[in-house]
């Protein structure tokens, strides 16, 4: 099948007569409906608008990963510093109490809190006057040359629904994807940097080879000097991730420190907090940290796996009650700006179902297939 006709049929332009050998086509053999299927879903994923008939010929038959945005991955050697004696701002038990609020939050230990939804700049200061950063509804940014005698531990907190960047005092930048917190101090002293993560964040840590990085998840702790990489720990989840784009890091458990594993780029690490062990393979990393940029990149995902990606990114509950489609899985790059109604319509392409919204809460349920 020529594929220029078929996006002729997709942009409402073809004849009659490619009309019908179109469809004498889908129904020759049930591949070529599932090809149909695949091309008409990578079509509506892709396009706003009309495509180019010159450019069609181009387009890949079924949909896969966007081809790497990122600078060639390299391995850059680095000492792995693992925890040995004592902690300096970090304590195993937080000093913040659970927040409920639909709204990025900032708190300043117990006594002082932002709300970080202002499109302008504002100042954030403690209590006794002293200029801790400076945020918007997008970014905050920490004071690279705040008094290191005054340490004030921080607490981000990023609700289901939204994103949110930090840049820490040492040069670091975090994005907190949604339904995540992030706790560190408002200035780095000591022998180490560290801060503690529950959710989903992106690391792009500031190299200085004389005071290692630690991110704490739960029961591991995360080392590295300077390097990109995904950690996603949410605590619903039996799983904690860890993929690796530049550099090198290393994991372990707190209670176990010789216990854990290097990863160098491209690979995705994974701890079973059941059974406390780890695993390592060769990931997609793309994939992984598509989020950041705004997307949803789908690498035969399945579609339980979507859905509470879903949820956490447009803050909604999603009820499925059509087991075919939990057994599903999806292919593509979706722009995470589109409405959870229109990202619906475009999963239905492939397989379809029925979904009513009701408020915060949407269904899914088996199409009536007697009409």
């Amino acid at each position: 099948m020529d594929k220029a006709i078929l996006y002729k049929y997709f942009n409402n332009e073809a004849t009659e007569a490619e009309v019908d050998v179109l469809f004498a086509w889908i129904e020759a053999a049930p591949r070529n409906r599932q090809e149909f299927i695949q091309l008409k879903t990578a079509w509506a994923l892709t396009s706003e608008a009309q495509m180019d008939a010159s450019l069609l010929k181009n387009q890949r038959p079924q949909l896969k990963p966007k081809q790497s945005r990122t600078k060639i991955w390299r391995y850059v050697a680095v000492f792995l510093v693992l925890l040995g004696g004592a902690l300096t701002w970090y304590a195993s038990r937080s000093a913040f109490e659970p927040k409920t609020e639909n709204a990025i939050v900032l708190e300043i230990s117990q006594d002082d809190s932002y709300t970080l939804e202002k499109e302008q700049p504002v100042l954030i200061t403690a209590a006794n006057g002293m200029q801790v950063a400076e945020a918007t509804a997008q970014q905050i940014t920490y004071e690279t040359g705040a008094d290191s005698t005054q340490i004030l531990p921080q607490r981000i907190t990023v609700p289901y629904g939204k994103t949110y960047k930090v840049l820490l005092a040492d040069g670091s930048q975090v994005y907190l994807n949604a339904g995540s917190t992030l706790e560190f101090p408002n200035v780095f002293t000591g022998a180490t940097r560290e801060v503690r993560l529950t959710g989903e964040g992106f690391f792009d840590v500031a190299k200085n080879p004389q005071k290692p990085f630690q991110v704490h998840i739960g029961p591991l702790t995360v080392t590295v000097l300077g390097t990109r990489f995904n950690v996603k720990a949410y605590a619903e989840s039996g799983f904690i991730e860890t993929a690796l784009e530049e550099g090198s890091v290393g994991l372990h458990q707190n209670k176990k420190l010789k216990s854990g594993m290097v990863l160098i780029p491209g690979e995705l690490a994974s701890y079973n907090r059941n059974t406390q062990e780890f695993t390592k393979k060769a990931g997609n990393i793309e994939q992984e940290i598509a989020w950041i940029y705004g997307e949803l990149l789908l690498d035969n995902t399945p579609c339980t796996e979507i859905l509470k990606r879903l949820e956490r990114h447009y803050n909604v509950k999603i009820h499925n009650h059509y087991p075919q489609l939990a057994q599903q899985s999806f292919s593509g790059t979706v722009k995470l700006d589109l409405g959870i109604e229109q990202l619906l319509q475009v999963l239905q392409l492939d397989t379809d179902f029925v979904y009513e919204i009701h408020g915060q809460h949407i269904t899914l349920t088996k199409p009536n297939t007697n009409h």
